[in-house]
């Protein structure tokens, strides 16, 4: 199900995406001018891992020896799709049986003679992954379960991009599930788990809910990645109730069992008082 990790191991790919520590920088006499590789120009694998995987302004991959540049997602894209991450947090906080890779770290997807090196806008790494992200770590030795992009619609390659390319790659990787979240159109959407081929087939929504196969109980309604509702809104919905703001919803039920604990102490105590008044009643009576 897995991708195989890299051929060496761990240690001996080290100074392959670890940058080095740079030399002492060279005096000029006059100023010097650094010429920035354009996209889509060929480097090694290791001229990748070490300078342009690290780049401040642009997010690159390599593509089989081909540079490409990853487009940043618009603003609206990352606002709408904070709602699924939300939910992915909540999830993960009351069942931690996976890991939510919120920075685009790296991954090598390898097939025959070709190789790839891909960033997923987000991912999720399942615990049972016999390859996990350590603390130091820049990139990922291993293959992600989850891998989550932002369609960009800006251009046609983009889509094709996003809903083609990877797609074939990241099932030939592997990846369990691949989720495309288009918040332009919302017409390229889509959800997909691995068959039992290697084949990607797609999650269909039931009622409009989308429900993951490989972390059990996760699901969301799918017009909420549009609408975004505050997690408080949720805790009553069947959708969400079962694992969104369990520690809100338990100390909201503690406060209500105590409320009715209260209010039936204060029955109790106006039903004795009530007795007591009418036992005085019958005494005075009597005399």
């Amino acid at each position: 199900m897995y991708a195989k990790a890299y051929e060496q191991s761990f240690e001996t790919n080290m100074d392959i995406y670890i940058p080095p520590v740079s030399p002492e920088p060279e005096k000029f006499d006059k100023p010097f001018i650094f010429i920035q590789s354009k996209p889509d120009c060929f480097v090694s694998e290791s001229e990748y891992w070490n300078h342009y995987y690290h780049d401040k302004d642009t997010r690159y991959e390599w593509n089989n020896g081909r540079l490409e540049v990853k487009i940043m997602p618009t603003h609206i894209s990352i606002v709408c799709v904070n709602f699924l991450l939300e939910c992915f947090q909540q999830y993960l906080k009351y069942n931690p049986i996976a890991t939510l890779i919120t920075y685009d770290h790296g991954f090598s997807i390898k097939s025959g003679n070709t190789k790839q090196i891909r960033r997923p806008d987000y991912a999720i790494i399942l615990k049972s992954n016999p390859i996990q992200m350590e603390p130091d770590d820049h990139s990922y030795a291993g293959t992600y379960d989850i891998c989550i992009e932002l369609l960009s619609g800006t251009k046609k390659d983009y889509i094709t991009k996003d809903t083609v390319t990877r797609k074939k790659e990241y099932a030939r990787a592997g990846v369990s599930e691949y989720y495309i979240i288009d918040i332009d159109k919302k017409k390229h959407t889509t959800f997909y788990r691995l068959d039992q081929y290697g084949r990607y087939v797609k999650i269909k929504p039931k009622n409009g809910i989308i429900q993951s196969t490989i972390l059990p109980g996760f699901q969301f309604r799918l017009n909420d990645i549009y609408r975004h509702p505050d997690l408080e809104e949720l805790i009553e919905d069947d959708v969400y109730k079962h694992y969104v703001l369990l520690d809100f919803q338990n100390e909201k039920r503690a406060k209500e069992k105590e409320r009715l604990e209260k209010e039936k102490a204060l029955k109790e105590i106006e039903r004795l008082k009530q007795l007591l008044t009418n036992k005085s009643k019958e005494q005075c009576e009597e005399q």
